[in-house]
Formats: C-alpha cells, structure tokens, sequence
C-alpha cells in the first residue's frame, strides 16, 4: 500500500475533523516514533530528539510538533510499512536530509545509553530504505555517537 492511500485511508477513519498535517511530515514523524518505540520504551529524551527535528527540519513550534507527533502515533498505531513511507520519504527529501534523519534516529536510539539488537536491526534497516549507502549510514552513527561522549 503506498504511503498516499495510507494517508487516505487514515483521513477516513477519523470521525472528528482534524488539521490535515503534510504527508512529508507526517511520513518523518512516524518513522522516528518507530525508532522512538523500537526499545519498547518511549523516553522523554526521545520526545526531545523527536520534536527537536521537526521544529528545526519543517520550521514549527513545540506544540505544532507534538500535534504532529499526536497524528504519526494513529497512524503508526493502525500500520506502519516502511517501504511505503520511507520510499515517499526518499523521493520529497533531499540526501542531506536524509541523513539528518538517520543521524537523529541514532541519537534516539542511543538517548537511554544502551543500543538493543532490534533498534541497530531498524535504524540500519530505514537507512537502506533511506536510499543511504552503508558507509553514510555509519558516518551519521559514529558523528552522533561523537556528540554523545
């Protein structure tokens, strides 16, 4: 299923009207929210990561990024396919931000102090689908993993 008639369907199910939110940002912020939930845990410091990227990438203030994220996590509660998002997400962004994205994925998954087999697994996995080669992909991780001492 494409990300657009996921999208759609999304927009169906709801009964209350809500703000339509861009699919590039929504696409974004449901792929960190898997990051963020990969460990089984959703941290505040993973919240920090998440709505600190949107605000910075898309330009918005806490509370248009947390209503985003709000948003992501029905999507993402109903069905997530990553090739879906991640190939609408590859076609919209251009590389640099794409490795911003990965970047930001590590930091999350990093955020508690440990990696979990699952979080390496899907961090890699979404950089593929990212379009990264693997050695961006391991420039990103070792530059955040610099940043985190």
């Amino acid at each position: 299923m494409s990300f657009a008639r996921l999208i759609d369907r999304f927009k169906r199910c709801t009964e209350e009207k809500k703000e339509e939110h861009d699919p590039l940002r929504l696409a974004t912020a449901a792929v960190l929210l898997d990051i963020a939930y990969a460990d089984g845990t959703f941290t505040p410091a993973e919240d920090g990561n998440i709505v600190d990227y949107l605000r910075r990438t898309f330009e918005l203030d806490d509370e248009s990024a947390k209503e985003l994220i709000e948003a992501a996590a029905e999507i993402r509660g109903r069905t997530i396919d990553y090739f879906a998002i991640t190939n609408f997400i590859r076609k919209q962004m251009p590389l640099e931000q794409r490795i911003d994205i990965v970047k930001t994925m590590w930091r999350m998954a990093y955020s508690d102090g440990k990696l979990t087999d699952y979080e390496n697994y899907l961090v890699r996995k979404l950089a593929d689908l990212l379009g990264l080669e693997h050695h961006v992909m391991i420039e990103a991780k070792v530059e955040e993993l610099r940043k985190l001492g």
